[in-house]
């Protein structure tokens, strides 16, 4: 049965694969930084984490402009109609996409502010930096480091569930729904 009947532009194809590398990517990376890797346990450690957080800031915020191009292509560009899907089906695939973009806007917006407050750069692909969010106040950073922490946890949760429900479409479901955002055709 199909589902769509159209696949997903090129470029919406290219800006949903962009950014999950992205994701993914940045989240392993700054995973491994703040778990791993520790401030003053001595002086290569220090160095290492510095290098690993700066690394994952220049991917995290690179998302930023390509969550803003995303959003702008979605209002200028009507995606495929979820067509052969339950109503139930249908708005539990839009409050997914609602609260995934939520988030992808959320987690790099809330890694900046705690940069900010630390007083820390931000870098973007290594090209420029932005300036700062907020400004620096070292008292806020327990609490927005945390609010980011828990913000990027509950984005590998909604991206879990994604790839979860793409994979029930082609291999539950035998719809075209996974296809229609492949590359290709």
């Amino acid at each position: 049965m199909s589902s769509f009947g159209r696949s997903y532009t090129p470029t919406a194809k290219a800006l949903h694969w962009a950014m999950a590398a992205l994701i993914v990517v940045a989240a392993i990376i700054g995973i491994y930084g703040a778990v791993f890797l520790h401030y003053g346990v001595d002086d290569a450690q220090t160095a290492l984490k510095i290098q690993v957080i700066t690394l994952h800031k220049n991917i995290a915020t690179t998302t930023l402009f390509l969550i803003a191009l995303r959003i702008v292509w979605r209002l200028t560009h009507q995606p495929p109609e979820l067509k052969g899907m339950s109503p139930v089906m249908v708005k539990a695939a839009h409050a997914g996409h609602a609260v995934l973009y939520v988030l992808m806007v959320l987690v790099p917006v809330s890694g900046w502010a705690n940069s900010s407050a630390a007083g820390y750069p931000i870098p973007v692909a290594g090209l420029f930096q932005i300036p700062h969010l907020v400004e620096p106040n070292k008292a806020l950073t327990p609490t927005l480091s945390a609010l980011h922490e828990y913000l990027a946890y509950a984005l590998l949760v909604i991206v879990a569930g994604h790839i979860a429900a793409a994979l029930k479409h082609r291999f539950i479901d035998k719809d075209d729904v996974l296809a229609s955002m492949l590359p290709g055709k």
